[in-house]
């Protein structure tokens, strides 16, 4: 067999990782908000594969999730807003920044109908995005806010990191880039450690783009270029998966590790007073916990 040249294993690193996230949110859409032991105790284990809505048939009126169809293989707003953000690179043609966001994809979510497959009709994605997504209409289109300051005010969450690895992709191999490109990016979205791990997961993919990346050079790039809380978790989780072959075992390590930095606790719905507001001492828990398991799984 001939060798792969880097250009086709940059077309599979680009589809994987794309693929990849679309199969995550669909995996995870199902248990989104729900404890560990509330997971284990529906589901009679860990989540291995697709699986039904929470709540069954009922899924159209069960509180809280309804009218979502989370389950049977559907992804969610996540997987929404990363093809919104690919279709805007396809109309610019060249890297983006905050008024690309205000001039491309606000109109793209107000405007064009999609394929919602939690709501299992065609509709505009702004009426499946979540209110902290929906907050880029109201303060961009409504509100006349300067792009690049929109995202302060809004709730500090994962929102924009989970739609920023076409950035990274863009950008790939050069993390530094990436990371700058997705500060201006989610500056539209978040502010605090919600942009700040929308751009070190941006970084993260990029590094990932590399042809000799490994998980720790991954690691090792973010470490380079995040800040505050945000590095510090991420320092405190990978050292606490360095044992760990086995992602089993390190759930629990991995959770105390990043709790210190994880502002909402160990209840989703009732989250602390201090939850989701702006910090330099906390994180947006998925992105520690997801390059942790990356060094978990090698």
């Amino acid at each position: 067999m001939t060798p792969k040249n880097s250009e086709s294993n940059l077309e599979d690193r680009i589809t994987g990782a794309l693929v990849g996230a679309a199969v995550g949110d669909a995996l995870g859409g199902p248990v989104e908000g729900y404890s560990p032991d509330q997971i284990l105790e529906r589901h009679a284990g860990r989540v291995h594969g697709i699986v039904g809505p929470w709540n069954g048939d009922a899924w159209r009126t069960a509180r809280p999730i309804a009218p979502y169809h989370k389950g049977d293989g559907h992804v969610t707003d996540d997987t929404l807003m990363t093809h919104a953000l690919i279709r805007v690179y396809d109309r610019v043609r060249d890297h983006l920044d905050a008024y690309a966001i205000a001039d491309h994809l606000v109109p793209d979510l107000m405007t064009n109908p999609r394929w919602i497959p939690e709501l299992e009709a065609e509709a505009l994605p702004l009426h499946r995005v979540f209110l902290a997504e929906k907050w880029l209409v109201a303060r961009l289109h409504y509100g006349h806010a300067d792009p690049r300051e929109a995202g302060v005010g809004n709730i500090v969450n994962c929102g924009a990191a989970m739609y920023m690895a076409p950035v990274g992709l863009v950008n790939a191999a050069n993390p530094r880039a990436a990371y700058t490109e997705a500060l201006d990016v989610a500056g539209a979205h978040q502010s605090s450690y919600g942009r700040e791990a929308a751009a070190v997961f941006a970084a993260a993919v990029a590094a990932a783009c590399e042809p000799d990346a490994t998980p720790d050079s991954v690691v090792t790039a973010c470490l380079r270029l995040a800040k505050d809380g945000t590095r510090t978790a991420i320092e405190k989780v990978c050292e606490a998966a360095a044992p760990h072959t086995d992602f089993e075992s390190a759930l629990r390590p991995l959770r105390d590790a990043v709790a210190p930095y994880d502002t909402v606790g160990p209840d989703y719905r009732a989250p602390s007073l201090g939850a989701r507001r702006p910090s330099r001492l906390h994180t947006i828990e998925e992105l520690p916990v997801a390059l942790g398991m990356l060094l978990v799984a090698a």
